[in-house]
């Protein structure tokens, strides 16, 4: 039996897309570090824009802080995305390996109004670096924060006005933004189509759900950006170097509310235990699908199916009665 999601191991539930006072957020760290342990949360990545600060000082037995920040390669890099409105912008989340790595990888002043004053002192970088918004300069800040200890995610291509003539062309990316709750409360679309994209191309990455959050409403407002998307990371232990690299195996899940308690492979079945849900999806490569479907006034809590050779991967999607959405990684049979 191979073991995907392991019910034998604690999982930690994260948020991995965050914005703080250092940027332009409207909570500090030490406010939303509050905020997201009274909802569950073990881990926050910090990914303020345009520059990496250690937080570690908030890390504790209970609690870890990711050291990441977010940066911007724009179409036209001195226009302002809230004022061209039709200007496309790639935007890459950095997630240090080592938690004290702050020298931000292929730094550029032109973006740093969005750096708050208090810490622009604090920032670290070799030089100056030009960005530009093509599919090779965009694969080299990727490879470039690769090599300098990072993996990149690839946030909110709906919100970004990127389609597939854009991120089919990046490469080495180590996971899609899914769903997020910044732009969804703003009336964007998820993007689970462009993971399906991605991978029908040939990339092998993972997806993540974020929050994406600034804050600029109260925590308890229907408006509030937090506590929606978020992962769940299957580890070993609550460290910074047991959560990374579960995080690079792809050890975790994406999840808008569901959880998924174990995920197994057998004798090419594949077995999935699940809070109460209404339905759950096995998606493939290709046009193949399964669905599981709860009888009227009753609930899910597992599911399986059978698997054929040409399936090349499946994932499972799984909902609950409220609409809300788990998703598993890609597994790819040849694996």
């Amino acid at each position: 039996m191979k073991i995907l999601l392991d019910k034998n191991k604690p999982f930690y539930k994260a948020n991995l897309h965050c914005h703080s006072t250092y940027s332009d957020g409207k909570r500090t760290v030490d406010e939303l570090k509050a905020a997201y342990m009274a909802q569950g949360y073990s881990v926050v990545a910090f990914t303020d824009h345009e520059h990496l600060i250690d937080n570690s000082r908030l890390t504790d037995e209970n609690f870890l802080a990711i050291t990441a920040c977010e940066v911007a390669i724009k179409e036209f890099p001195t226009q302002s995305t809230l004022k061209n409105m039709y200007m496309r912008v790639c935007h890459l989340n950095f997630y240090a390996l080592e938690p004290h790595n702050t020298l931000t990888p292929c730094y550029s002043s032109v973006y740093d109004h969005y750096v708050s004053e208090e810490v622009k002192p604090l920032l670290s970088f070799d030089t100056e670096y030009e960005r530009v918004h093509t599919a090779d300069g965009i694969n080299e800040m990727v490879r470039i924060a690769n090599e300098n200890g990072f993996i990149v995610s690839y946030n909110h291509p709906s919100w970004s006005l990127e389609n597939a003539t854009h991120y089919l062309g990046y490469e080495g990316v180590w996971a899609v933004e899914i769903y997020n709750t910044g732009c969804r409360k703003s009336g964007y679309s998820d993007d689970e189509h462009v993971y399906d994209d991605m991978l029908r191309a040939g990339k092998k990455l993972f997806c993540t759900a974020a929050d994406d959050n600034h804050n600029a409403h109260p925590f308890e407002s229907p408006s509030s950006d937090s506590f929606g998307g978020h992962v769940w990371i299957n580890a070993d232990k609550l460290d910074y170097s047991t959560i990374m690299q579960a995080l690079q195996k792809g050890d975790f899940y994406a999840s808008t509310g569901p959880q998924i308690f174990s995920l197994t492979l057998e004798n090419g079945v594949v077995y999935i235990q699940t809070s109460p849900c209404q339905k759950i999806d096995l998606l493939t490569r290709g046009r193949r699908t399964k669905t599981a479907i709860a009888p009227i006034g009753n609930h899910l809590m597992d599911a399986s199916f059978v698997l054929q050779d040409n399936d090349e991967y499946f994932r499972i999607r799984v909902t609950d009665e409220n609409g809300k959405t788990a998703y598993t990684q890609a597994y790819f049979l040849n694996e």
